[in-house]
């Protein structure tokens, strides 16, 4: 127990530093940025294509990851729903699959809308 409440301590002071700092993304009436952005802030339903896929240097393997599981540059991506709690976890349509993924997570994949 000891361990799991050691990982979820350092796990949860890492998260703040992995996010980006923007604003009302996903809110309702908010409008779709133009230009490349992350793709934790696409709004729920925007159809976005991925640009790039860059992982923060504290978790450099979530680049290699998040290419496997098909988040590749010229993919269709869209967020199809938001938790409630925060917007975290989401989960985005990729291709044919669906994943959920955390904010954090989102933030490493660059996307335009379409």
């Amino acid at each position: 127990m000891k361990a799991i409440m050691a990982f979820w301590s350092s796990w949860v002071e890492l998260m703040p530093s992995l996010l980006p700092r923007h604003g009302a993304a996903g809110r309702a009436g908010s409008r779709p940025p133009r230009g490349p952005m992350a793709l934790d802030g696409a709004r729920t339903g925007q159809e976005c294509r991925v640009v790039a896929v860059h992982a923060p240097d504290a978790v450099p393997d979530w680049a290699r990851w998040l290419g496997e599981i098909g988040f590749l540059p010229g993919e269709r991506v869209t967020v199809t729903t938001r938790s409630p709690w925060g917007g975290d976890p989401m989960v985005v349509r990729v291709g044919q699959s669906s994943f959920a993924l955390r904010r954090a997570e989102a933030a490493c994949v660059q996307v335009e809308s379409l």
